[in-house]
C-alpha cells in the first residue's frame, strides 16, 4: 500500500491513499488479528433485534456505561442488506470477563452459550470516540463493522463489500 505526495516538501506537501480498498483491507486484516478475545455471549428474546439493542443501549447510556453496536446489526442501520439480522454483537466499556457480566447484570441479562448477544470490550480508544448514531443506536465507525463482517461468513463478507459500496456512494 502506498501513498501519494502532491509535492516534495513545503506548504503544498500533503499525502493522499492510492488505493483505499487496498487500506481498508490492511485495516480489516490488522483488526482481526488485534481483537479482544474476551466476549460474553447473553440470552435475549428480541422478535427485532436493533429495537431490541436500542433500548438496551439507552439503559447502558443512562447508567453511564459505553457501547456500540458492530456487525451485522450495525449493518442493518448504516448499509441494510441482510433480510434476517440474528445474532447482535455489541463493544461495550469493560475489559475482562468480569467487567463484561457485570454489564450483562447491570441490564438483567444472564451469560448464556449461544445466546444471541454477544458482548466485547473495544477493541482501541478510538472505537467509542468515533463511534455514532444511526437507526436508534450508537454504531461503531464503519471501517470497524466492516472488519468485523467479514469475519461472519460468505453473507457477512456480501454485507461488508455492500457497507462499503453505500459509504463509498457507488
Amino acid at each position: 500500500m502506498e501513498g501519494q505526495a502532491d509535492a516534495e516538501r513545503g506548504r503544498g506537501a500533503g499525502r493522499r491513499v492510492a488505493d483505499p480498498q487496498a487500506l481498508l483491507t490492511a485495516y480489516a486484516d490488522a483488526a482481526d488479528a488485534l481483537r479482544p478475545p474476551e466476549h460474553l455471549q447473553v440470552g435475549v428474546t428480541w422478535r427485532d433485534p436493533v429495537a431490541g439493542l436500542a433500548t438496551l443501549g439507552q439503559a447502558w447510556s443512562e447508567a453511564g456505561i459505553g457501547w456500540c453496536a458492530t456487525g451485522a446489526v450495525a449493518a442493518a442501520v448504516v448499509a441494510p442488506l441482510l433480510t434476517h439480522v440474528g445474532a447482535c454483537e455489541v463493544y461495550v466499556n469493560a475489559d475482562t470477563l468480569a467487567g463484561l457480566a457485570s454489564v450483562a447484570a447491570r441490564a438483567g441479562l444472564k451469560p448464556i452459550e449461544g445466546g444471541r448477544l454477544t458482548l466485547r470490550p473495544f477493541p482501541s480508544r478510538a472505537v467509542p470516540t468515533l463511534a455514532s448514531h444511526a437507526g436508534g443506536l450508537q454504531v461503531a465507525p464503519w471501517p470497524r463493522i466492516y472488519a468485523d463482517l467479514r469475519g461472519l461468513g460468505v453473507r457477512g463478507e456480501e454485507a461488508a463489500e455492500h457497507l462499503r459500496e453505500v459509504v463509498d456512494g457507488r
